[in-house]
């Protein structure tokens, strides 16, 4: 199945992203741990706090070191379920190890002053993103490390034909 440069067959869209998954790999020179390493970035980027501005940082970064797009953003992709499950772990772990004030959300309140928002209000909301970045900083690291070693042997594993990706109907 080339999903590039002909259109899927019929009954086929389910098996896209497993598809598509094959292009971090096939035909393209790259070793199985530079892609794993790659997917790996892409993940640590993806779990940045500030929801919209991961997908144009891992073009960018892949693009001024060379790497793969797909696999970049292949591992962008997957973060995202952990980015949004993790907005409030890390507004707290940046919390902790800035010692700041713990930030109280409070929506009806942010909605009964809209659009005319204090200025304390959103001073609060932007020391909140920063302290979610600091909490990012702390994590991306570990996630890097541990998104890389998965990667590359769900890759190896692969590529000694230990994972069936999909089978092409006669």
């Amino acid at each position: 199945m080339n999903v590039g440069a002909h259109a899927l067959p019929p009954g086929a869209s389910k098996h896209l992203m497993i598809a598509r998954s094959r292009s971090l790999t096939t035909n393209t020179g790259e070793s199985t741990s530079r892609t794993a390493w790659t997917v790996a970035l892409g993940f640590a980027i993806g779990l940045f706090p500030l929801l919209g501005v991961t997908t144009i940082v891992c073009a960018i970064l892949a693009r001024m070191l060379r790497l793969k797009q797909t696999a970049i953003q292949f591992g962008n992709y997957a973060a995202l379920p952990f980015q949004i499950a993790l907005l409030v772990p890390l507004l707290r772990l940046g919390e902790r190890i800035t010692h700041a004030q713990r930030f109280v959300f409070d929506p009806p309140a942010l909605l009964q002053g809209f659009p005319h928002i204090p200025e304390s209000t959103a001073r609060a909301v932007v020391m909140a993103q920063w302290h979610m970045i600091a909490g990012w900083a702390l994590l991306a690291p570990l996630a890097f490390v541990l998104a890389g070693l998965l990667a590359q042997a769900v890759l190896r594993r692969r590529e000694r034909g230990g994972i069936v990706v999909g089978r092409r109907a006669a």
